[in-house]
């Protein structure tokens, strides 16, 4: 384990985002955090899911402008709820179901859905241009 410095992140954090082919020669407004998703799986069917969905998120065409969060929020009365967001929204939300044979299906089916509800959501950022508003305030 190496131990950095508060300062040594700073400096190193950059350097590792261009080594990873995160950050694009677009500009300084260009997104460095596209392409990822982040997943908090805190079960094992959780996880399964999060695994599927990445596969599946992955084969997409263009999928790797995009960042996801996934996160999962287990109860012992209503299973797991697992919820996908795009720009602080969510766009898609699922209970996961019983059996473990499903969760792969269930995952593919969220990647389709999510991906069409990020387009979505990026057409309509797109026709909505307001001076007022931020580019993630759409």
């Amino acid at each position: 384990m190496f131990l950095l410095s508060h300062r040594s992140k700073f400096l190193l954090l950059p350097a590792l985002l261009l080594s990873c082919g995160l950050a694009s020669a677009a500009g300084p407004d260009a997104d460095i955090a596209g392409g990822v998703v982040t997943s908090q799986p805190v079960t094992v069917a959780g996880h399964d899911f999060c695994q599927y969905f990445i596969a599946a998120w992955r084969d997409k065409d263009g999928s790797e402008r995009y960042a996801l969060a996934i996160r999962e929020r287990p109860s012992a009365r209503w299973g797991s709820e697992v919820s996908i967001e795009y720009a602080q929204r969510r766009i898609y939300r699922t209970q996961l179901p019983a059996s473990r044979a499903a969760i792969r299906g269930l995952s593919e089916d969220a990647a389709e859905t999510a991906f069409q509800a990020v387009q979505d959501a990026e057409a309509q950022r797109q026709l909505l241009q307001d001076a007022d508003l931020a580019k993630d305030e759409f």
